[in-house]
């Protein structure tokens, strides 16, 4: 990400996207859950909140994030780069469960044990075939942390709101953050015993929010081959989504796209590329709520760069792939992708702007009074 000094908790263009876009969609989401008295519960959240958790405490003001008995946001967990940055963010949103480290490389790091629920090992351990040295322990210790982080799923609303690149520079293909995404979605399908009442816990729906800034502007070529080719796949299976494309950008093919307006493609090629692995990971996003994108331009020392907010439903393909014949997708899912798909070719982005929200300034404001206020009542050095 560029350097910048913005302030990311006070900017109204994020907090219309929080405000019109998350809050609406965590909504549904709650209310979905709650729809059976028997199997009605707390939400669960996963974010990336940083320190001010702006995203949680508009939740808990809203009603949406309910907190335990005893007034702890046990039900949400989060990551940032920092032991000291996750224990200033507990502070404002106290009970909440933080972890700490690169969340990629975290989540990409390889365990043997993965599939093993560990509850009485000690993390710290080192392997038997192991010396008992820092780098080893240091890696347990991160297995072990990781293994908690797995132990959490699975969530009614996962939002990876990393603010960087999607295919960053030097990353393998199809990117790291791709592969992690993957692991979210395998994680996903797990079991948890919640309420400390024995009631199991599994989803079949969530709540995915997505972000990722624009770029970089020049695409390595692996990756501008994958997403051109990813499109252009779709126009022949569709030959109208060509004629929608040429009405939309006046373009019929993604090479064309990519040489002529960069920004266009990556909405469009983005966008896919996501339906695309949620459809290969054995799930599908669902066209009765739509694929919502906003789009804002962020300054920097250097300009403006632009970041892209997609917010979707995703649900779980049935019969699971565990009892489908080999290479079934069920239909559902099929004509699912392909009205999504259809979507992100016809529909463009919310632009989100100064003009845009001047008619909920006062309203957005008030809500950042109330997000303000809760902060201050759990942490008033805040």
């Amino acid at each position: 990400m560029p350097e910048s000094n913005f302030p990311f908790d006070e900017c109204l263009l994020k907090h219309f996207v929080r405000y019109k876009g998350w809050l609406p969609s965590c909504k549904r989401r709650l209310k979905a859950i709650q729809s059976d008295p028997k199997k009605a519960r707390r939400l669960r959240y996963f974010t990336f909140c940083a320190v001010g958790a702006v995203d949680v405490l508009m939740l808990d003001v809203a009603n949406v994030i309910r907190r335990s008995a005893s007034d702890r946001f046990d039900t949400v967990v989060f990551f940032d780069k920092s032991e000291e940055l996750v224990l200033e963010t507990k502070k404002r949103i106290p009970g909440a469960i933080g972890f700490t480290g690169d969340f990629t490389d975290v989540v990409l790091l390889e365990d043997p044990n993965e599939e093993l629920v560990v509850d009485s090992a000690d993390p710290l351990s080192p392997p038997a075939d192991s010396q008992d040295k820092r780098a080893t322990r240091q890696r347990q210790a991160t297995l072990g942390m990781r293994q908690a982080y797995i132990q959490e799923f699975p969530f009614d609303i996962i939002n990876l709101d990393l603010q960087d690149f999607l295919f960053r520079p030097k990353d393998p293909m199809p990117g790291k953050i791709v592969n992690a995404l993957r692991r979210i979605l395998e994680w996903q399908k797990r079991t948890r015993k919640i309420d400390g009442k024995g009631k199991i816990m599994e989803v079949d729906e969530f709540c995915l929010m997505f972000t990722t800034q624009v770029g970089p502007p020049v695409l390595g070529e692996d990756y501008r081959e994958m997403l051109i080719s990813s499109l252009d796949r779709n126009i022949a299976r569709d030959t109208s989504l060509g004629d929608v494309l040429y009405s939309r950008t006046g373009h019929r093919d993604g090479q064309s796209l990519y040489n002529s307006d960069f920004a266009q493609f990556f909405k469009v090629s983005v966008p896919k590329a996501l339906l695309a692995v949620l459809l290969e990971e054995d799930w599908y996003a669902d066209p009765k709520d739509g694929l919502k994108l906003f789009e804002f331009d962020r300054d920097f020392k250097g300009g403006t760069y632009k970041m892209l907010h997609f917010v979707l439903t995703v649900k779980r393909q049935n019969p699971k792939k565990t009892n489908r014949s080999p290479g079934v997708v069920p239909a559902e899912a099929i004509d699912a992708y392909a009205e999504m798909a259809k979507a992100v070719f016809t529909n463009d982005a919310i632009v989100v702007s100064d003009e845009t929200i001047a008619p909920l300034k006062a309203e957005l404001e008030k809500n950042f009074t109330e997000i303000k206020a809760r902060r201050k009542k759990y942490y008033p050095f805040a």
